[in-house]
């Protein structure tokens, strides 16, 4: 399992669960995350929609997202439902991200 240095990834601007995040579809070496942000796993069932974030996912691993504020629940795993997420379109490191607050907009489909 090849996990990539988060300070020098390219990220793609996401929003998850009410929060501005990074998105990459890679596994992130957890120990070059900055401080004040906080990794987690993305999960899908091979139907090609995101169902659960969690701390770390091995098995189905979708992507990884920085986040910066905690996500309650993260331990046993949080369901996500596909208005629960969108994929904004830019794309941004991880200085730009702690130093710029992207203005995001969630849509949502019932």
């Amino acid at each position: 399992m090849c996990k990539v240095n988060a300070k020098a990834e390219e990220y793609e601007t996401f929003f998850i669960l009410g929060q501005d995040a990074l998105f990459t579809n890679s596994r992130l070496d957890r120990t070059t995350i900055p401080e004040g942000l906080y990794a987690y796993d993305l999960r899908d069932e091979c139907d090609g929609n995101i169902n659960e974030l969690k701390d770390f996912v091995l098995v189905n691993h979708w992507g990884t997202v920085l986040v910066k504020e905690p996500i309650a629940g993260a331990g046993q795993g949080v369901q996500i439902k596909p208005y629960d997420y969108n994929y904004i379109g830019d794309t941004m490191t991880v200085d730009e991200f702690m130093n710029e607050q992207p203005e995001t907009v969630q849509t949502q489909t019932l």
